[in-house]
C-alpha cells in the first residue's frame, strides 16, 4: 500500500477555531479511517451548535403524535351518546364500535410513549454518564410536574393533600371532574428506564435471552389470567410496562428481524382484540393496560409506522412530538376549568348536536381542551418552563 503525506489528519477546537497538528507517512486505510474520524466528530461536535440543523426521526415524531392524540381521545372522548329508552339499534351500535376503539386501540397511547422512549435510550449511548444525564432530566420534570399538581390541587380544593405513597409515584392528589394525576407515566418511566440501564450491561447473550423471554411469557401469561379471573391490575403499576423494556432492547438492536414479523402481531392483536370484546360482553372486566391485546396493538402500531421510509417532515407533526410531554402534562387542568364553568354555570349538558344523539358538551369540551392546551404549550416554551414541555 503506497504512502501518502497529510498535514490535517487531527484538529482540535479552541473556541471556535481549529489547531492543526501535522501528521505525515500515513498509509491509505489510515487516512481514510481519520477522515472517518473526523467526519463523525465534527458531527458530534458542531450539529445543532452552529446552525446545522438536528435530522429528527419522521417515523418516532408520527408515532408520538399519534399517541398524544390517543391520549386525549381517550380521555376527552368527545364522541359520546345520549342514550335512553327510545335510542335506536343503529345508534347503539355506532356508541358500541366507538367505545371497543377507546379500549382496544386508543389505550396502546401510553405503552406506545413507553416504547418510544425505551427505544431512543437503547440506541442512545450506553455509558453511565448518559443514564445519569438522562435520569436527572426525568426527575427535575417530574418534580416539577409533582409541584404544579400539588398546587393545582390546593388552589381548586382549598385543602392539604395527605403524604402517601400514591402521591409519591404521582397518582395524587386527584382533582376534582377528571380524577388521577398523569404523572405515574413519569415515575414509571424513571423506574423503566433504570431497568433498562440494568439490563443492558447483562454481557451474556444467552442470558439476555433467557431473561428477557422469561419476562414476556410471564407478563403474557400473567395479564390473561388476571383477565379470566376477572382480577384487576391497576392501570398504574409498573407491571404493566416491564414487558417493554426487552421489547425496545429488540427493537433497536435488532431491528430488521423484529419488523419482519408486524404481519403477525397485527392478527395477533386483531384476535386479542376480539377476544376482549367477548369477554366484555359476557360481563369480565378488562384492565387497562395488563392485556395482551395492548401489548401486540402498541408493537404493531410502532413497528409498521416505524418501517415506512417515505414518511416526509411534517412540520405540525414534528410540533406536536416535540411537545408531546408539555401536551400530556396540561391538558387535564384545561379539562378541569371547562367541567368548573358548566358547574359553576349550571349549564345543560343534556342536548344533542344539531338534534342527534351525539352530545354536544363533550364536543366543545374537546375544542376548549384542545386550543387552550396548545396555546398555553405555546406560551410556556416562549418561557424558562420550555425544558418541561419538550
Amino acid at each position: 500500500m503506497g504512502i501518502i503525506y497529510l498535514n490535517t489528519i487531527q484538529s482540535k477546537i479552541i473556541g471556535k477555531k481549529f489547531r492543526i497538528e501535522p501528521r505525515a507517512n500515513l498509509s491509505l486505510k489510515q487516512t481514510l479511517d481519520c477522515f472517518a474520524t473526523f467526519e463523525k466528530f465534527i458531527k458530534n461536535q458542531f450539529t445543532g451548535k452552529i446552525g446545522m440543523r438536528v435530522e429528527r426521526n419522521n417515523s418516532l415524531d408520527t408515532l408520538k403524535a399519534l399517541s398524544i392524540a390517543f391520549v386525549f381521545i381517550w380521555h376527552l372522548r368527545p364522541f359520546q351518546f345520549i342514550i335512553d329508552d327510545s335510542t335506536q339499534v343503529s345508534v347503539l351500535m355506532i356508541a358500541k364500535i366507538i367505545r371497543d376503539l377507546e379500549v382496544q386501540l386508543f389505550l396502546t397511547a401510553v405503552p406506545i410513549f413507553y416504547i418510544v422512549s425505551l427505544y431512543l435510550f437503547f440506541q442512545k449511548s450506553s455509558d453511565i454518564k448518559y443514564f445519569r444525564k438522562r435520569l436527572t432530566k426525568l426527575i427535575k420534570i417530574y418534580l416539577f410536574w409533582i409541584v404544579v399538581q400539588n398546587i393545582f390541587f390546593v388552589i381548586s380544593t382549598r385543602q392539604i393533600p395527605n403524604l402517601s405513597w400514591q402521591l409519591i409515584i404521582g397518582l395524587e392528589p386527584n382533582l376534582p371532574f377528571v380524577g388521577d394525576s398523569v404523572f405515574y407515566f413519569l415515575f414509571n418511566l424513571i423506574c423503566l428506564i433504570t431497568f433498562a440501564f440494568l439490563y443492558q450491561f447483562i454481557k451474556s447473550y444467552s442470558l439476555k435471552k433467557i431473561l428477557s423471554f422469561t419476562i414476556i411469557i410471564f407478563c403474557l401469561f400473567y395479564f390473561e389470567t388476571c383477565y379470566l379471573l376477572n382480577i384487576t391490575i391497576l392501570y398504574h403499576w409498573l407491571i404493566n410496562f416491564v414487558i417493554y423494556v426487552p421489547i425496545a432492547f429488540y427493537l433497536a438492536n435488532f431491528p430488521n428481524k423484529i419488523l419482519s414479523f408486524k404481519f403477525y402481531y397485527l392478527i395477533a392483536y386483531i384476535l386479542f382484540s376480539f377476544h376482549d370484546i367477548y369477554l366484555r360482553d359476557y360481563g369480565y372486566h378488562p384492565n387497562i393496560y395488563g392485556r395482551i391485546a395492548i401489548i401486540f396493538g402498541a408493537v404493531t402500531i410502532f413497528c409498521y409506522v416505524r418501517d415506512r421510509k417515505n414518511i416526509k417532515e411534517n412540520l405540525i407533526i414534528q410540533q406536536i412530538s416535540k411537545y408531546s410531554l408539555g401536551l400530556f402534562s396540561l391538558h387535564k387542568y384545561w379539562q378541569y376549568l371547562f367541567f368548573l364553568l358548566i358547574y359553576h354555570y349550571k349549564i345543560d349538558i343534556t342536548g344533542g348536536l344539531f338534534g342527534t344523539p351525539l352530545s354536544t358538551m363533550f364536543i366543545i369540551e374537546g375544542f376548549f381542551v384542545i386550543f387552550f392546551t396548545f396555546l398555553s404549550v405555546y406560551l410556556l416554551k416562549l418561557t424558562c418552563f420550555k425544558q418541561f414541555v419538550s
